[in-house]
């Protein structure tokens, strides 16, 4: 059987034939969800269909097609999906802002995945030869961890080499953002940690040196990831990891991580976001966040920060100068507003010529701005080493310049 699975993109991003793709090759990563599903079609033809680097063509010639939402992707959701029903090609959806939309689905999302689609991939793939795709696959919330399939995406355009990993599957984020976070869509409470020895096995089989690891938060089982690291730290690996504000407390595990190879900690919503309306107005506040910053620069990590913010702020200035003052060195901002029901949206910010600065953008314009840029480039060796900043904060911070600049909303 014929399967093809597709990677939406924000309309931003989309690909237009004639013109080269949005955004660095460094940031052009396949699918991580997408890369699983291509694990498990072990005895059907899959073909992965990335929207940032390939035109959106419906065909009759796959048997089953899996379309992956995310959020703000509805729109070019809802065009693809009554595109393929003029050929009369069923459509299955499947995704976080699939999940998201709970029992309350818009009517012309006729077949949809709620949940984590590895659970249940099986299934659709049966219906599907039988010609009988249901309406509604409910996943189990029971955290499920398949090896994400290599080398998947459109070669030369995307970054193949890109390499990931989960170590624990759930949610680790603040309770006002979990209805925008895949991890507890899928999983709601329920935290899986996987064997140490399956995940030694899986680094092992990895060819590449950097390594990605996407668990939220390595600070909320310090044991376990001790443990762990010290496994991996016979193995010469470089890794990017993230971590919420109580890795502070662990000072001999940050210290241990770093041996491990660490090379980018990224630090999510609890370390800035409680913090940055209190620093706008104590210069304390923003000197223990300093502090901490070049603690873990000491330790030759470089040091990023995610911030999720309202995208009605009265301050982007500040807030902008704030992210400069404590010396991070890369910044992932996403910004919300409420909705009438209540819930909260992410909702998609990009560069345009004339950025004022009050508007939200500023935030990145600043901190990505050239100068910036140089002066956290001269200044970093001495902190990190010439290897690191040379191999991991100079193309980094020129690929998310990028990615800015060309309009693309996220990270």
């Amino acid at each position: 059987m014929k399967i093809l699975a597709i990677a939406l993109a924000h309309e931003a991003q989309q690909f237009t034939r004639g013109y080269p793709p949005k955004g660095p090759w460094l940031l052009l990563r396949p699918d991580t969800e997408i890369s699983r599903l291509a694990t498990l079609a072990v005895n059907d033809e899959f073909f992965y269909l990335d929207a940032r680097v390939q035109p959106l063509e419906p065909s009759r010639e796959y048997d089953l097609v899996l379309v992956r939402v995310d959020f703000t992707q509805k729109k070019i959701a809802r065009w693809l999906v009554e595109e393929f029903l003029r050929i009369d090609q069923p459509v299955v959806l499947f995704g976080p802002q699939v999940t998201a939309w709970g029992d309350t689905p818009p009517p012309w999302a006729t077949h949809r995945v709620k949940g984590d689609i590895t659970t249940i991939f099986a299934d659709i793939v049966r219906d599907a030869r039988q010609q009988r795709l249901k309406l509604l696959y409910e996943a189990p919330d029971r955290p499920n961890y398949v090896v994400p399939k290599p080398n998947i995406g459109k070669k030369p355009m995307m970054n193949n080499g890109y390499q990931s990993i989960h170590f624990v599957r759930g949610c680790a984020c603040p309770d006002h953002l979990r209805i925008i976070c895949p991890e507890y869509l899928y999983y709601r409470n329920v935290t899986l940690l996987r064997r140490k020895e399956e995940v030694i096995g899986e680094v092992l089989s990895l060819p590449g040196k950097h390594i990605h690891l996407l668990d939220e938060d390595i600070a909320r089982f310090p044991d376990y990831y001790t443990e762990v690291f010290r496994w991996l730290w016979n193995y010469r690996r470089h890794w990017t990891v993230h971590a919420g504000d109580t890795l502070f407390h662990y000072r001999d595990f940050i210290r241990l991580i770093a041996k491990a190879g660490t090379k980018i900690i990224f630090l999510n919503d609890t370390f800035l976001s409680p913090r940055i309306h209190q620093a706008l107005k104590d210069p304390g506040v923003v000197k223990q966040l300093y502090r901490r910053v070049k603690f873990l620069q000491s330790r030759r990590m470089l040091v990023g920060a995610k911030l999720t913010l309202r995208v009605d702020e009265t301050d982007f200035p500040g807030i902008a100068r704030i992210l400069s003052h404590i010396d991070l060195d890369f910044i992932e901002t996403r910004f919300i507003s409420n909705q009438p029901d209540g819930r909260i949206e992410l909702v998609p910010i990009s560069y345009h010529p004339v950025l004022k600065a009050d508007e939200p953008a500023w935030i990145k314009s600043h901190f990505y701005s050239l100068p910036a840029l140089i002066d956290r480039f001269v200044r970093r060796p001495r902190r990190v080493g010439f290897y690191s900043t040379t191999c991991y904060l100079i193309p980094y911070s020129l690929a998310y310049r990028q990615n800015f600049l060309e309009g693309v909303p996220y990270p």
